[in-house]
């Protein structure tokens, strides 16, 4: 588990379904921003959440699951995750609207790079986007990762990427 001031990262359990079903994968605001672009039947959330759960008992890190510190709430996801048939290491995250433009992803994926190259020693941590989701590039600029340019290697489609590295971290 990690902690940052406000909020809570932890593993995904098979309890976590249906408040993440909602807060995620069934609106569609959100779910233009993730892999698929559209909302995505229960079924769907559960194949993300057992991936979620696989990852994190074969590689001991995953996307996890954000709840506030100060009532368990449940938020979004935000960690780690090996891009599929890669070594590259992504941090991904993805919040409700109800949470958006109040720092929460900023905060969660600093903590995930922090643990990505402190617990884990990483050597680099990859972020992608769409395109046009500059509040994603935003956070990822704030917690300081560099712009690559962009890429069609991953997700099958066209993608901003971004990098850190463990030489560079914490940044100035």
């Amino acid at each position: 588990m990690i902690e940052t001031p406000r909020l809570r990262l932890r593993p995904f359990n098979e309890d976590d379904l249906q408040a993440y079903h909602e807060m995620i994968f069934s609106n569609a605001d959100v779910t233009r921003f993730l892999p698929g672009g559209k909302p995505r039947p229960l079924e769907g959330t559960k194949t993300v959440l057992d991936f979620a759960i696989a990852h994190q008992k074969k590689h001991g890190f995953s996307i996890w699951a954000v709840e506030r510190r100060a009532d368990y709430h449940f938020l979004g996801h935000c960690g780690l995750v090996y891009l599929r048939d890669t070594p590259q290491v992504e941090v991904a995250y993805a919040f409700g609207t109800a949470f958006w433009g109040q720092g929460y992803a900023t905060e969660t994926a600093r903590a995930s790079l922090q643990y990505g190259f402190q617990t884990l020693k990483l050597d680099r941590i990859l972020a992608l986007s769409f395109p046009d989701n500059i509040a994603s590039q935003r956070v990822m600029q704030k917690i300081g990762m560099r712009h690559q340019g962009e890429t069609e290697q991953y997700y099958q489609t066209r993608l901003v990427l971004y990098t850190a590295d463990r030489a560079d971290w914490p940044p100035a």
